[in-house]
This record gives structure tokens, C-alpha cells and sequence, in this order.
């Protein structure tokens, strides 16, 4: 009896372990861009997985890295911030706009990032560079949502598209 057991542990895991190499990891983040013309301001949410920012935080450095919650909160947020700054960027009338970053904060099982640009007036175009994670996951697809007071559009991103170029509509 003891034999059929293990046996039957045996022959389940033969016939199961082909059926992992056929799932794949989906890796996504969303960031949200919204003109507020009152307060003629642009402002940036990102969401991103907290393990996939965790596991390029450990690729990059010699430390570990945790994430929410965090046990270093000065070394996270310059890393938050550096990587953010340096993989979406934002262009008005093709001149590059200065993001300030105004935190982070954890919710369920994502990390948030808060950015915005201040005193800005419309533009005729704008684009956008959104490389977030695309370098360390081939997999990797960001949507971008442009809203503003007329237009709400949402835009997917991926390693064959990390520039988008668009007409802003008033």
C-alpha cells in the first residue's frame, strides 16, 4: 500500500511537471497622467507590482531589498525615485519636463509612485518614454492613461513601443 502511494505521488508529478513549462508570468504597470488645468499641473501615479520592483532593486544592488514593509525608507524612496526618473520621462511641445517625485506608498500587493510636473500650459503634442521594468522583463507592458479635462485615452507600452507621440487635444 505504501508502495502504491508513492507510486501514485510519482506518476502525478511526472504527468503535472510538463504543465508548469507551459505557464507564463504576466508583468504589467499602470501610471496614470492627468492635466489638472486649474492648477495647471500634471500628475503622475504609477502602479507596479511590489516583487517586480523588488526583484530589479536585488538585480541592481549588492543589498537586499525589501519592499512593503520597507526597512530603509531614505535608500527605497532615492530608489523609487531614481528609477522613476530615469524610466519615464515626459515631453511638452518636444521640451523634456521635470518630474519632481513626491512619495510612495504600498496598497495590497503594488507599490504606488507619486510624480508630478507643476505651472505647465497645454501643449499642441506630447510624448511620453516609458521604459519602466522593460529592460529587466521582455514580458514587461505598461499602459499609460492620458486624461485631461476633454480626452481620456489609455495606451499600451511594451518593448516594441516604449515612445508614444500624440496630439493633445483641448
Amino acid at each position: 500500500m505504501f508502495k502504491n502511494k508513492i507510486s501514485i505521488f510519482f506518476f502525478l508529478g511526472i504527468a503535472l511537471f510538463p504543465l508548469s513549462s507551459f505557464t507564463h508570468d504576466y508583468y504589467v504597470s499602470i501610471t496614470e497622467v492627468v492635466y489638472v488645468a486649474e492648477k495647471q499641473q500634471l500628475q503622475l501615479t504609477t502602479r507596479i507590482f511590489t516583487d517586480d520592483m523588488e526583484a530589479y532593486f536585488n538585480s541592481q544592488t549588492n543589498e537586499t531589498i525589501q519592499l512593503s514593509p520597507d526597512r530603509n525608507s531614505i535608500l527605497i524612496d532615492s530608489l523609487v525615485e531614481k528609477f522613476f526618473k530615469n524610466n519615464f520621462k515626459v515631453f511638452f511641445d518636444d521640451n523634456e519636463l521635470e518630474i519632481s517625485y513626491l512619495g510612495r506608498q504600498y496598497q495590497e500587493d503594488q507599490i504606488l509612485i507619486f510624480a508630478e510636473v507643476a505651472e505647465l500650459i497645454p501643449p499642441i503634442s506630447y510624448e511620453i518614454q516609458n521604459t519602466i521594468l522593460i529592460p529587466f522583463r521582455t514580458k514587461q507592458q505598461n499602459i499609460v492613461r492620458v486624461k485631461n479635462n476633454i480626452a481620456n485615452k489609455s495606451f499600451l507600452m511594451d518593448a516594441s513601443r516604449t515612445i508614444l507621440n500624440q496630439l493633445w487635444i483641448n
